[in-house]
């Protein structure tokens, strides 16, 4: 992982992402490994550990080292643009740093591993951790870096990641096992994710991110129509069965393509 930062400074208007930020690139791996549990079928997301697997030392210090260099460029940035691409750079290190702490917290029966630990306390000392959460069992992304990066500059080349890493902690973060057991959000959350993840699954050029992107907002929708007012819950099923029903044939070889079908069959529509 590139640690050098220094062209954070300049403006960014027209680049890349990845050209704009040449260490975020880096950060644009897989989703958290999360295990949804719709009924008999297992959606997995991307790699997820194995017992034996430990956060490595070197990686969790190139993680702090880069949380301290985008704090320094935050608070120095020459102005709205410099600082939200600084700020988006923290918010990028920040969504690693969870990931691999709930991997590795998953990977070993609720506890993290020394190396684990060594990374969590200077992020601690920093203000900067991620919270571990006892409701779903899991560490919470901070978000405020990313919610700052978009305030500074909305149409910046990463605000679309930014938007895209919030829409899924806000989903993920949503359950334990069942996304229908709902936990800490109610239907006026689910109106704005559902919103977001319709326009993210429109706008985002990577495939893979669109597939999530709409997978979320089909799943929203469905979660929604349970969760809604009896005299809403019609119209939330619909629009639920519709957007399940394009993602199966969007997406039909995609193994959430399978969550979706069950789930049709949940809210009452044709198999």
């Amino acid at each position: 992982m590139t640690d050098d930062l220094a062209t954070a400074n300049s403006s960014r208007t027209g680049q890349s992402l990845t050209t704009a930020c040449p260490r975020c690139a880096a950060f644009r791996g897989p989703g958290p490994g999360l295990i949804l549990f719709v009924l008999l079928f297992l959606t997995v997301g991307a790699r997820t550990l194995v017992a034996h697997d430990v956060i490595d030392i070197e990686q969790a210090n190139a993680l702090v080292s880069a949380a301290d260099e985008d704090v320094a460029l935050a608070k120095t940035a020459p102005g709205p643009g410099p600082e939200g691409m600084a700020r988006f750079a923290l918010g990028m290190v920040l969504v690693e740093a969870t990931n691999l702490l709930n991997r590795d917290f998953a990977a070993h029966s609720g506890r993290l591993t020394v190396n684990g630990e060594l990374m969590l306390k200077p992020l601690v000392q920093r203000g900067l951790a991620p919270r571990l959460d006892d409701a779903i069992g899991r560490y919470r992304l901070p978000r405020t870096p990313l919610e700052e990066a978009i305030r500074l500059s909305p149409e910046a080349p990463y605000s679309l990641r930014a938007r895209f890493e919030l829409l899924k902690a806000g989903f993920y973060e949503s359950f334990v096992l069942d996304p229908f057991q709902l936990v800490g959000i109610g239907l006026d959350d689910l109106d704005h994710q559902i919103a977001e993840a319709k326009a993210l699954a429109l706008a985002l050029a990577s495939g893979d991110d669109a597939e999530e992107a709409a997978f979320i907002h089909a799943i929203d929708l469905a979660r929604a129509s349970q969760l809604a007012p009896p005299e809403e819950r019609r119209a939330f099923t619909e629009k639920a069965l519709t957007a399940l029903g394009a993602f199966s044939e969007a997406y039909p070889q995609s193994i959430r393509a399978a969550t979706a079908s069950v789930i049709i069959k949940r809210l009452g529509g044709a198999e």
